[in-house]
């Protein structure tokens, strides 16, 4: 009884008792604490400063100290009031902490002792767990516990009085959380990296980096990188994060520069960019040089805040220049930054600590980074529907609308292979429109492409389908009949040239009649190439403008090496 009236004199807060508290009990509300600013108090000090009553309350339950160079001593009672011991597991949910020293004492005495952080090698933690912590069993009666903690990172000290299986179910739920979190970035990295290889975009190269960076940070500080891929490296615990941050910020602004197209859209800022990464990498090993871990984390922590107002400044100048991708990224960087802001908030103390809202950055950064992969998505997209236009463009010819020559022979060659083949039969037609030069001359260009579209209409309405049909040049065009036996295609020739002489062009107040050619002819076996059966059609069609024209003409299958050596010096005016 003297002894608890001691403690209840001594101390500013109650023991807590064993028998009443849940398997997992959150203790910050419980402690008296001491914040050191010469930061070389010794533990024989701090506990006579304890019992001077130096020590205060933490009746805000303040979980964050923020980045210093303070150390922090906590007081905490525990009273066991059974007959038997109790083990119990001190937890902190938090991975960057470089001391946590643990000091048990009974009747003013240090009955045992305990350093953990990560300043001492992972394998040498009593408990493997991610997070720091340290289990005792406490026998019955009261246990006074000192904890000294120290940091370069932000000073953090959730506090957790727990047991092995509370943990063991939080250490599970966690396991399910950062498996989905990496797998959705692992999933779109491998995506954006396939991307940047099959397209050879800078914009996917830069977000896959973005994206690597991101992930190798959080791998470093939720100490997944100490746990398993470093553990016996205090070099690199201690700077790996801070090296991933800086990357993380250069290849971000690297990322922005080309996602938002600046070399387009705002060349003079993009023109600054390697002065922007030289300076940025100077900056780094100076600080890495001058070897002050704190001092190089505070200025990294400023620079990615600044990076959410570059993000979004470029991103609104862009958007004024008429970038529209970027109606996805201010959105996805306010979000982004949304989730790094309150966990920062959450880690600076400004709000109460809450795991969730801790681990908003993870959250926040996922959306952002799925906000992005859609905008680099449809980027894509409209890259491809540029693409698909300008072939479709180059395609066809674009007073007419019909295809060009080129697109007629790629079009026809599948159906001539195909023909050749099963030994169908097709025929080709070929007409001009008679005397056009002298309508140019008399009615004038316009009157011309008027004459030329009129009569696209018109083989539009007479053909197939199946039918190619094409503006071979100039006045001539097209039409390649599958199916199609040469007394079917003459007469679909006729019923065209009769629709065409029907035909009024209206022009500037007046009319003018207009009339065509048409040569025809079909495949026989001494046609070997697509070639050759179109030299045969215009050897009709010169056959047809030496008839008289506005006539359709076809020719001999036994006359056809001569008539095309005959033909060959002829000139048709």
């Amino acid at each position: 009884m003297l002894f608890l009236l001691f403690y209840s004199l001594c101390a500013t807060s109650k023991p807590i008792e064993l028998s009443t508290v849940p398997d997992e009990f959150f203790i910050n509300e419980h402690v008296n604490i001491l914040q050191d600013r010469s930061a070389d108090l010794s533990f024989q000090n701090a506990f006579k400063q304890y019992k001077q009553g130096k020590f205060t309350k933490n009746v805000d339950e303040k979980v964050s100290f923020g980045f210093t160079n303070d150390v922090l001593w906590v007081s905490v009672l525990i009273n066991n009031s059974f007959d038997t011991e109790i083990k119990k597991v001190f937890y902190l949910d938090s991975a960057w902490l470089d001391h946590a020293d643990f000091y048990f004492i009974r009747q003013d005495k240090v009955a045992d002792k305990a350093f953990v952080g990560d300043t001492l090698p992972f394998n040498t933690r009593e408990n493997k767990t991610r997070m720091l912590s340290q289990q005792y069993t406490f026998k019955p009666g009261i246990t006074q516990v000192f904890i000294r903690f120290e940091s370069q990172d932000p000073l953090l000290i959730p506090l957790y009085l727990s047991t092995e299986k509370a943990i063991q179910s939080n250490l599970n739920l966690s396991s399910y959380f950062y498996g989905f979190i990496y797998g959705a970035f692992f999933i779109l990295l491998v995506y954006n990296i396939a991307l940047s290889i099959s397209l050879k975009d800078s914009s996917y190269i830069f977000y896959s980096l973005y994206l690597l960076l991101f992930l190798s940070l959080n791998i470093a500080y939720t100490g997944h990188g100490f746990k398993y891929i470093w553990p016996n490296s205090l070099f690199l615990q201690q700077w790996l994060m801070i090296l991933f941050l800086y990357c993380y910020i250069i290849f971000g602004i690297a990322f922005c520069f080309e996602f938002l197209k600046l070399k387009v859209f705002l060349p003079n800022i993009y023109r600054l960019r390697i002065w922007i990464y030289a300076g940025l990498v100077l900056l780094m090993v100076s600080l890495f040089i001058n070897a002050d871990q704190l001092l190089t984390v505070n200025v990294g922590v400023v620079l990615t805040s600044l990076l959410v107002v570059i993000f979004i400044s470029l991103g609104l100048l862009a958007l004024k220049k008429g970038h529209n991708t970027v109606k996805f990224f201010i959105p996805a960087v306010f979000l982004g930054a949304g989730g790094a802001a309150t966990s920062a908030a959450t880690t600076w103390g400004i709000i109460p600590y809450n795991t969730l809202l801790f681990h908003s950055i993870e959250i926040g950064m996922l959306i952002e980074m799925s906000i992005l992969a859609l905008a680099l998505a449809f980027n894509l997209k409209e890259v491809d529907k540029a693409r698909i236009n300008a072939e479709v463009t180059a395609q066809l010819d674009h007073l007419t609308e019909l295809y060009n020559r080129r697109a007629f022979t790629i079009a026809v060659n599948p159906l001539w292979d195909l023909g050749i083949r099963n030994q169908q039969t097709f025929s080709m037609i070929l007409l001009d429109i008679d005397w056009f030069k002298k309508i140019n001359d008399d009615y004038g260009h316009a009157a011309g492409d008027t004459v030329l579209k009129s009569i696209a209409y018109t083989l539009k309405q007479h053909i197939r389908k199946s039918d190619i049909l094409a503006r071979w040049g100039g006045e001539e065009f097209i039409i390649f009949l599958p199916n199609t036996n040469k007394l079917v295609a003459i007469n679909l020739a006729n019923i065209i040239r009769n629709n065409i002489q029907k035909m009024t062009i209206l022009d500037n107040g007046g009319s003018l009649s207009i009339t065509a050619s048409f040569g025809v002819a079909d495949y026989n076996d001494q046609i070997n190439e697509l070639e050759d059966l179109i030299k045969l059609a215009d050897i009709a069609l010169y056959k047809a403008k030496n008839s008289g024209r506005n006539i359709v003409c076809d020719i001999q299958q036994d006359r056809t090496l001569k008539e095309q050596q005959d033909l060959d010096n002829v000139t048709v005016i």
